[in-house]
């Protein structure tokens, strides 16, 4: 599956989750040459770490507040205290340990890293070394930098690839819930951190006290789940040497309005079973489906059946038409229409069976 999705959306809220390389943070102490006022201020990287990731901030974050996400952490590279500044560099470890960042990194090379270190959890070369319900405090194993990725409860293929809006494929990890898709970006969060101050963003860089227990919101995209309906009709007794179109209307209602409008056909030459598919319909929608045209001889048990497209993208309808022995000839003509600004609107006449 591919989603087009906003880049600029793809960064946590806070730069506090957004770490900055050392090397910025030693010049920066290098410039101001900030004295020490005790060791308790300095940061230890010995010490225990917790983080807690909500999926989402805002009207997102209420949306999923009832969908059961849970977040896996891989510890990416070790927090290594610099001898000479109150600050630490990284050590990439295990199964990250062929992975670099350059000297005062800007967003797209922590992108670019949090791809390549998704590439290795994802690809089952790693597994994760915590594990926790978003929106809940989840314990670490020390300091460091973690890749962040959000899923589904119980759900096992929950990664994907991404789009990005100058065409870049991008790993991303997805949860459903209700009629909507929200689609994670893989993240990067270093701990400890520092707060924002004085409306500049918060980074590792900032001054203040360390903290080794961070909240951090995701920025997910939301995509609307789509289903597919399934119209089966069932034709008993078929009237020799008559082909006939069965029509049906489809109407989709979601939260008030209307979602979806169009018109399938079924073609019989024999009598039988046949299913025609319709597809695109948005899931949780209430589906009315209304058989606007029987042929001359054929009388429908039920003109109007209603269903719902389900969690598992599916709905569908029976239908049963019984034969009126009446001996008259008919069939239907299938009207398309399409739209091209070059043209505007052309009508063609298709075929039965398209």
């Amino acid at each position: 599956m591919k989603i087009k999705w906003n880049h600029r959306h793809r960064r946590l809220a806070g730069r506090a989750a957004c770490p900055l390389l050392a090397f910025a943070l030693a010049f920066g102490a290098a410039c101001a040459a900030p004295d020490l006022e005790a060791a308790a201020q300095a940061v230890d990287t010995s010490r225990s770490c917790s983080l807690t990731v909500h999926p989402a901030s805002g009207a997102l974050s209420q949306e999923l507040e009832q969908a059961a996400v849970v977040v896996e952490l891989y510890k990416v590279a070790d927090a290594v205290p610099d001898s000479d500044y109150d600050t630490y560099t990284y050590q990439f470890t295990g199964a990250y340990s062929g992975l670099s960042l350059k000297d005062q990194p800007d967003s797209a090379a922590w992108d670019a890293l949090a791809q390549k270190a998704a590439e290795t959890a994802f690809s089952g070369n790693a597994a994760p070394d915590a594990t926790g319900m978003a929106g809940s405090r989840i314990e670490l194993p020390g300091c460091g930098l973690y890749l962040a990725a959000a899923r589904g409860e119980g759900v096992a293929d929950y990664t994907t690839t991404v789009t990005r809006e100058d065409g870049k494929e991008e790993l991303a990890t997805v949860v459903d819930f209700g009629g909507y898709r929200y689609t994670f970006a893989p993240s990067l969060v270093s701990l400890p951190g520092k707060e924002a101050q004085g409306g500049t963003p918060a980074s590792t860089a900032g001054e203040g006290e360390w903290l080794y227990d961070l909240s951090v919101s995701l920025k997910p995209e939301q995509t609307v789940r789509f289903g597919t309906l399934e119209i089966t009709k069932t034709l008993p007794v078929y009237q020799d040497g008559s082909d006939t179109d069965f029509v049906f209307q489809v109407e989709a209602v979601l939260n008030g309005q209307t979602v979806f409008s169009d018109v399938a056909h079924l073609p019989f030459s024999g009598p039988g079973r046949q299913t025609a598919r319709v597809e695109k319909i948005p899931m949780g929608a209430q589906v009315t489906v209304t058989e606007v045209y029987s042929g001359a001889v054929y009388t429908a048990q039920a003109n109007t059946q209603t269903t719902a497209v389900g969690a598992d993208g599916r709905a569908s309808v029976d239908f049963t038409n019984n034969y009126d022995s009446s001996n008259k000839g008919g069939g239907t003509v299938v009207n398309q229409f399409d739209y091209s600004t070059e043209n505007g609107w052309r009508w063609t006449q298709a075929a039965d069976g398209e």
